[in-house]
């Protein structure tokens, strides 16, 4: 069987300036998965930056690429099946969306797709449309309002409006919800851009400043441990992954650029029944990812990101496969995975080769995931190096975490790490 697996982006990235490097490369364990399954032909096909992709067997498409030019490209290679790798870029977590739209075009060539549906990327990609779909369904979710942009300053364009209701609206049910509270972006990337207040005038100032600019989520903040897995299959056959702990930047949220994830823990029959249901109302099909907070003997969902995400190597590493062994084994072979040993990942400043190889030579670090933008003008916007520790026991994660800490000692992500280890 002749397998393509793919992915599109919609940004533009200058390959000379934006670098990913991942150790050991995705090339070593693509070539190793082929090796593993000479029975089928793995084709994998992409836009830069192609994450996740091979760095040198990928066939790389041109940028300006529709999904349906992209599709019919797919379509002349002829495959058996096509299952995406969508990944995630700034500012707008919407590329399952596109890769949702190259499979409703290779379906309709006859071509079998196993993609989340356009109807499952877009109520995932609005989280307006996700908080929707949760109280329909009965999950709990933070108490929260949606704030229209557009009504929100609509009486300045209007001179004959005296005052604007819609916004006095805004504050009468805020000064309803309990502080402190988050306000996010309903179409933006995990916690880019997220932001804590702890007064509702912070809140009332934030919504008035320049830094609205667009539709907003104003909810409650759940001060319980927050955390996040992967789900992977389709409908009538899921797989849920056990979660990962996550730590928190000084504002109590998770940052993607600085958190650490620690785990796995046990997963409860309880939590198992809460994603199946989730899975199966979203008719999820392929991998997702799911945020999470259990708060007062509660699971409250957070957030939905059907992709592969920050937590694919992780879980992959965890349990001894490449990225597309995992795909495989959950998505065409339909078969049990391994057991899932302890793992951490944290992130390190960005590493020049030498450094790379020496961090590489600890004991239990098996993956390095290299992010580094040369273009970005803020240091913090740079990148930084993932990397993930595994084994079977977490005291000797805790080992190879102070052979770490002799290099980096004052990297926060260490302490942080080093916090939910405990």
């Amino acid at each position: 069987m002749k397998i393509v697996f793919y992915s599109t982006n919609s940004n533009l990235f200058d390959p000379s300036t934006y670098k990913l490097k991942v150790k050991p490369s995705n090339e070593e364990q693509f070539k190793d998965f082929q090796k593993a399954h000479p029975e089928h032909s793995f084709i994998c096909v992409s836009q830069f930056p192609a994450s996740f992709m091979p760095e040198e067997s990928t066939i790389l498409l041109d940028k300006n690429l529709d999904a349906k030019d992209f599709a019919q490209e797919l379509e002349k290679l002829n495959p058996d099946m096509a299952i995406p790798m969508s990944f995630w870029v700034e500012p707008f977590d919407w590329l399952s969306v596109n890769d949702a739209l190259v499979g409703q075009y290779l379906e309709k060539k006859g071509i079998k797709c196993l993609y989340h549906s356009l109807e499952t990327a877009l109520t995932c990609f609005d989280k307006y449309r996700t908080q929707q779909k949760l109280l329909q369904e009965d999950f709990n979710i933070a108490k929260g309002i949606f704030v229209d942009h557009d009504l929100y300053f609509c009486a300045g364009s209007h001179k004959n409006v005296i005052s604007n209701v819609y916004k006095a609206s805004i504050r009468s049910q805020l000064e309803k919800l309990n502080l402190p509270l988050i306000i996010k972006d309903t179409v933006g990337l995990s916690s880019y851009g997220m932001t804590v207040v702890h007064t509702y005038g912070e809140a009332i100032g934030y919504l008035n400043s320049k830094r609205n600019n667009s539709n907003r989520i104003v909810e409650e903040y759940l001060d319980g441990q927050q955390y996040g897995l992967e789900i992977y299959g389709q409908p009538g056959n899921y797989t849920v992954m056990p979660p990962f702990r996550f730590s928190l930047n000084q504002y109590g949220i998770t940052s993607p650029k600085q958190s650490a994830k620690a785990g796995p823990e046990s997963l409860s029959p309880e939590l198992n029944k809460i994603m199946l249901k989730l899975a199966e109302c979203l008719h999820l099909k392929g991998l997702a990812q799911v945020d999470l907070i259990y708060k007062d003997g509660k699971w409250f969902v957070i957030e939905i990101n059907p992709r592969l995400s920050g937590m694919t190597y992780l879980y992959a590493k965890s349990m001894g496969l490449s990225v597309f062994e995992l795909m495989y084994k959950t998505c065409i072979e339909i078969s049990p995975l391994p057991p899932v040993n302890k793992a951490l990942s944290l992130k390190l400043p960005i590493l020049n080769d030498e450094e790379m190889k020496k961090v590489s030579a600890i004991n239990g670090v098996v993956l390095l995931n290299q992010i580094n933008d040369l273009a970005a003008k803020q240091e913090r916007e740079k990148g930084f190096c993932e990397c993930i520790i595994t084994s079977s026991s977490l005291e000797e994660i805790k080992s190879s975490l102070e052979e770490l800490k002799k290099e980096f000692p004052e990297l926060a992500t260490i302490q942080q790490s080093e916090t939910i280890l405990k």
